[in-house]
């Protein structure tokens, strides 16, 4: 090694350790490439959904004016705070062969609100024209093309006959389809000619905004147009995105996880590598190599490993990212993913092999030659007599070997809590309920009145419609006669205006009774339904209220309360109880509670029943049959109107179905990344021990005997994992589901410990190791016997 050559030799020497060892390279080259793919994937997949919300929130207004009158819209179009406004209203939902369907007008835009575009034919322009989707004409059993002609009825007593002059290809089964008509259809037809338009608006530069800002330009132009604030509807999705989100930080912990289990794979390979070259290492010392450049060649052989698995691992990462969420992937976001990826890749793999690298650069030629692959801090103390079995060799092997048992432990260990976590999260999503949490919650069937706060809104909301009194104890005494019909409940309240000066909030208001006197009692945050009167009330949700409308409602603020009964009416009345956030249990319902007595006085003879609730008995059973009675019975009720669980999960299935998908792919990657990790050290190990193997096997010991030995072996390795996954994986998954329940309102979410994932995942640590044995000590049989003693790494 003379000076012309020293530079180079250290990398000579760890690229040939690392040519002469293919095996332990390829598993350590696997290891890096499988944590570097999950974490560039993880990051890819974040980085194109954030790009798709944002593409979403592009595409899409920011707030919608409602009720708004020609010259309103005008205003709004050609002011300089407006980038763009779309013009639309939507009629009541009627019901055709069974489908459920709408008239919605609507421009034609692809761009800035982007609404739709037909993929055959064009866009209505005759009054009698319409764009619908194709999966409409599927369940109407029309021909799927251009030129068919519907009947359909959307104003009542008048059958009218559209022609198809555009299809949508949306691909996706839906609960209610809209109707895309003319806007000579919208002026003219009976369906939509009363019905006031909405305005869609997109604000200027509203992107670079605080939430503040923004809600004070939409509310500043809302007053300039003297549009009323109960008229005003921001877009909630777009307003929080002004708001710093989180996402960022949960992948980051996400990715210290990956990052951490993958450091103690590779220091745990590096470990076993230098410890099985301990002799490789003191001959490098004798012949003149330092201390300094015995440390620089195992780095360099981790950087060597780096520059083919990095690369490889973020490819991988962002083909399977692209796969997942093709709609948001960007090659600007690959480049940057790509680049942080490699840099914490290249970092946990320097970080991983430093102590390896300092304990080779340790070793002097003397310990070099006594050693013989054992730890100090494992060995035994001496007896005098031993049995020697398979079980206790297996016994002694571990004490010798306790610190790479420990280590080995402790990287499958993380992927196996890793991959519990996932298997908690799976199982304990309850579809069922998830789809049942809000308006169905204990019940699969809802029949009100015909009301949409777009297509025909009214300023004391459904009153207009209770007068009518459709919703009575006839209607009741026919649900309650459908066979397996359990119950049906009557959901009673009215809607009201409670102003605060130029102020208006339009909500529910619900009776005091003697059954939800307590628990409304129990609710509040302040004061106490005892204080309640006859000019008094109480308000759930305060700031929501406040939030939306600039109503500040507190204990004895005085508010003015008008409604209609027949007549304009209103009252001064004073707030005597708040709870400022809504009921999570949603056993009470956000709005304003008056005493029973006083609400029959307020409307007097009014049916303020507000829908029928309909529970079936055995519902997946009977569902399909009380659903189709309830409609035969409904089709005399033009007023009104029939929601079921059946069409919510629909509307929830293709949500649902890519969350878990995502998890599910998530929790499989990380049990392929333990079960290679495991296969690495099973070979590793063998591998390092073949020489020991021969020896055994010189001074008598059968091949069965040592295959029995590496069983109990195995054995010794499993057990610590199994139960590390059973205990710290069964907590971490309950843990997780509890935070979601506590803290991201996820009431669907049970805690079930995953015993089949477990027991697979327990099953695999068991077998492959085993697996893995008997093959490698089938192929080094091969060898004689004299090869094998003989054998140096």
């Amino acid at each position: 090694m003379d000076r012309n050559n020293n530079r180079g030799v250290v990398w000579r020497v760890a690229g040939s350790n690392l040519l002469g060892n293919k095996l332990y390279s390829f598993f350590t080259v696997l290891t890096i490439i499988l944590a570097v793919s999950l974490i560039s994937g993880l990051a890819m997949v974040q980085k194109s959904t954030e790009r798709e919300k944002q593409q979403i929130l592009n595409s899409m207004q920011h707030v919608m004016y409602m009720d708004v009158t020609d010259e309103q819209m005008k205003g709004l179009a050609e002011d300089a705070l407006t980038e763009i406004m779309v013009p639309y209203k939507e009629g009541r939902e009627v019901k055709e062969e069974g489908v459920k369907m709408y008239p919605f007008y609507i421009e034609s835009h692809s761009s800035g609100i982007v609404t739709y575009t037909p993929t055959e034919g064009n866009v209505p322009e005759q009054e009698n024209e319409i764009v619908v989707d194709r999966q409409l004409l599927k369940a109407l059993g029309k021909e799927e093309k251009t030129g068919t002609k519907l009947e359909i009825s959307f104003a009542e007593g008048e059958r009218e006959t559209f022609v198809v002059c555009g299809i949508l290809d949306r691909d996706r089964e839906m609960s209610t389809y809209p109707v895309y008509v003319s806007k000579a259809f919208a002026e003219k037809g009976k369906a939509l000619r009363d019905i006031p338009y909405t305005a869609l608006i997109r604000i200027a530069d509203a992107g670079e905004m605080q939430m503040s800002e923004f809600a004070g330009v939409v509310n500043n132009l809302a007053v300039k147009y003297g549009i009323e604030r109960n008229q005003v509807n921001i877009n909630g999705t777009f307003e929080n995105s002004l708001q710093n989100n989180s996402a960022a930080l949960v992948l980051g912990i996400v990715g210290i996880i990956i990052l951490f289990a993958a450091a103690v794979v590779i220091y745990s390979i590096f470990y076993l590598s230098v410890t099985g070259r301990i002799q490789q290492i003191g001959q490098l010392r004798t012949i003149g190599m330092t201390k300094k450049q015995i440390n620089k060649m195992i780095f360099r052989e981790g950087l060597m490993l780096s520059s083919i698995a990095v690369p490889t691992g973020v490819l991988i990462g962002n083909v399977c990212a692209y796969l997942i969420k093709p709609e948001g992937f960007a090659v600007a976001d690959l480049f940057l993913m790509a680049f942080g990826a490699s840099v914490f890749g290249i970092l946990t793999v320097l970080f991983s092999v430093r102590k390896p690298a300092k304990m080779a650069g340790s070793v002097s030629p003397v310990e070099a030659v006594r050693y013989v692959g054992e730890d100090e801090s494992g060995e035994e103390k001496d007896r005098p007599h031993r049995r020697l079995t398979a079980r206790t060799l297996a016994g002694s092997s571990r004490n010798r070997s306790r610190k790479k048992g420990m280590l080995t432990t402790a990287s499958l260990a993380i992927g196996g809590v890793l991959f519990m976590t996932g298997a908690s999260y799976m199982s304990a999503w309850d579809e069922d309920e998830y789809s049942r949490m809000g308006d169905f919650e204990n019940w699969e069937y809802i029949v009100d009145y015909v009301y949409d706060a777009h297509s025909n809104a009214q300023k004391y909301g459904i009153t207009d419609l209770q007068m009518g009194g459709t919703l009575n104890d006839a209607l009741k005494q026919k649900l309650e006669s459908i066979p397996n019909v359990k119950k049906v409940y009557r959901d009673i309240f009215t809607s009201a205006v409670l102003r605060d000066g130029d102020k208006e909030y339009m909500g529910n208001v619900y009776p005091v009774t003697d059954e939800n006197r307590e628990e409304l009692n129990a609710l509040l945050d302040k004061g106490s339904v005892d204080d309640l009167k006859e000019n008094t009330i109480i308000v759930i949700n305060t700031r929501l209220v406040e939030s939306l409308f600039q109503i500040s409602l507190d204990i004895g603020k005085e508010a003015v309360l008008e409604w209609y009964n027949g007549s304009t009416q209103e009252c001064t009345v004073q707030v005597v109880g708040v709870k400022e956030h809504g009921d999570e249990g949603r056993n009470l319902e956000d709005g304003v509670y008056i005493p029973e007595k006083r609400m029959d006085e307020m409307w007097p003879g009014m049916n303020k029943t507000a829908s029928f609730l309909v529970t079936a008995e055995d519902y997946e059973k009977n569902g399909k049959s009380i659903e189709a009675a309830i409609l035969n019975i409904l089709d005399d009720y033009k007023d009104l109107d029939l929601q079921t669980l059946r069409e919510k999960k629909i509307d929830d299935a293709a949500q649902t179905k890519k969350i878990n998908t995502q998890v599910f792919g998530l929790t499989i990657f990380i049990i392929i990344f333990s079960i290679f990790n495991m296969v690495n050290t099973s070979i590793s190990s063998m591998t390092a021990r073949r020489r020991e193997f021969a020896m055994l096997e010189s001074i008598g010991m059968e091949q069965r005997q040592i295959l029995k030995m590496l069983f109990f072996e195995n054995i010794y390795l499993a057990v610590p994992n199994m139960v590390i996954t059973l205990t710290a994986g069964g907590l971490a998954g309950y843990g997780t589901v509890w935070g979601l329940r506590k803290f991201a309102g996820a009431a669907y979410m049970h805690f079930q410990f995953p015993a089949a994932e477990h027991g697979i995942y327990a099953l695999c640590m068991l077998l492959i190791p085993m697996l893995i044995t008997y093959v490698c000590l089938k192929m080094q049989n091969r060898d004689s016997l004299v090869l094998r003693i003989n054998y140096t790494d």
